[in-house]
């Protein structure tokens, strides 16, 4: 994505049915939208079962994943150009919350949906061949952990295949679904804290695999920072890591790595967002979201311009670092309707960004099964001033907890917000 450019936000309603209607608009300067704009309806394709990535595009490309039907297609959402992949293995499927083991205690992860695929796919470029590749790890029914990999434009008998690297142990037991972060060639995925192998955990939370090459690695982190990470984000063309502490401390903070490439890579904060500071109504907002994901910064990139936070309540605030406010830009339900118990993301956003591609678009060969149909030219959604804001009747009750809570640990000093 051109750092320069504005951003635009890419974004569809999880509606009942199977179809899925993609919109996008543009956020100037970090200001709300006026409309939007219609890209593209796709049939065969259920909305409350997909799953995007990356974000942004890869050169204009998208994969989209219908999670019920194990299907995946990589699409240009400006042209409606796509391609659906291959049947791939079966992966192991749960049919209950998932159980993982810290110490003597066991945790419960909720899936969004029964049966729940234990798998995670990402679209990356090998910069060394000029080829675009569908990475996709798993955990399969007999609970060995493999990957394979699909290359875009390849001769059609090729199909997936094994990745050329060795898959580690162990790495299946920790996709829930969540796609990685595709970066520069390479694909990152966050290990879940309740996985267990502490000592591992603690210095190599992040698995990382190198597009071209097919290998595996890992990324360090300070040991503080590792057990904070709850998500990882591309920010800005950098791998950022989310410690969210809105619930026990009403503190939000953003943490960028300097890159495999550089010769001492390292974490430096990118800000930190002090919930007690902001206005009430504001800050009451914040607190009641499960997931708070940046996309990216305003026009300039690199530090510069207001942040845009996405959430799984289907919202966008701007973060302004020099004024230290936020505010919201975007509410899904202001242009398009969906019911007001699909107000939470099923898995993770129904928000992300969109990189226009036309001109100079990637030729996608084969097949694609989607029915699509284009948004005519002109066609926008206007924004509804009016709109009411969906609450869940329990969300008040939670506020007030997080809140006590908060006050009770910043009171008691021996539960002080530890320092990086």
């Amino acid at each position: 994505m051109d750092h320069r450019a504005e951003p635009e936000l890419l974004f569809y309603a999880p509606v009942p049915g199977h179809t899925t209607a993609f919109y996008a608009c543009s956020v100037r300067d970090g200001e709300a939208p006026a409309a939007a704009r219609e890209l593209l309806t796709a049939d065969n394709l259920s909305a409350e079962h997909v799953v995007l990535s990356p974000t942004p595009p890869c050169h204009g490309l998208t994969l989209i994943f219908e999670a019920r039907a194990a299907e995946y297609h990589v699409c240009n959402l400006s042209t409606g150009d796509h391609v659906t992949l291959p049947p791939c293995e079966p992966a192991a499927e749960v049919d209950s919350p998932l159980q993982f083991l810290d110490g003597a205690r066991f945790h419960n992860i909720m899936t969004p949906w029964f049966p729940f695929e234990r798998s995670s796919a990402g679209l990356a470029f090998d910069a060394a061949t000029g080829e675009h590749k569908v990475v996709r790890l798993f955990k399969k029914p007999s609970g060995e952990a493999s990957c394979e990999v699909y290359t875009l434009g390849g001769a059609e008998a090729d199909g997936w295949r094994p990745c050329a690297g060795q898959v580690m142990p162990h790495v299946g037991s920790f996709l829930v679904g969540m796609p990685p972060v595709s970066l520069d060639g390479f694909l990152y995925w966050l290990r879940s804290p309740y996985v267990g192998y502490a000592e591992v955990l603690e210095e190599k939370p992040i698995l990382s695999f190198n597009v071209s090459t097919e290998q595996f690695g890992w990324v360090h982190m300070p040991p503080e920072l590792a057990r904070r990470t709850s998500h990882l984000a591309n920010l800005d063309g950098s791998l950022c890591a989310v410690v969210d502490n809105r619930c026990f401390f009403e503190l939000y903070e953003l943490y960028t790595w300097s890159g495999a490439a550089s010769t001492s890579p390292s974490w430096s904060p990118r800000c930190s967002i002090n919930l007690q500071s902001l206005p009430e109504q504001v800050s009451d907002e914040l607190l009641e979201e499960r997931d708070v994901i940046p996309l990216c910064s305003g026009a300039g990139g690199g530090g510069k311009g207001k942040i845009l936070l996405a959430t799984g309540r289907h919202k966008v605030f701007a973060y302004d670092g020099e004024r230290g406010t936020v505010e919201r830009v975007f509410r899904m339900q202001d242009f398009v309707d969906f019911p007001e118990d699909h107000i939470q993301a099923r898995l993770l956003l129904n928000v992300g960004l969109h990189e226009e591609r036309v001109g100079d678009a990637v030729h996608l060969g084969g097949e694609g099964r989607l029915q699509v149909k284009l948004g005519r030219r002109g066609n926008t959604v206007v924004k509804r001033e009016a709109s009411v804001e969906h609450h869940d009747g329990s969300n008040r009750c939670t506020l007030d907890m997080f809140k006590r809570l908060a006050a009770s640990r910043r009171a008691n000093a021996t539960h002080k917000y530890p320092k990086l």
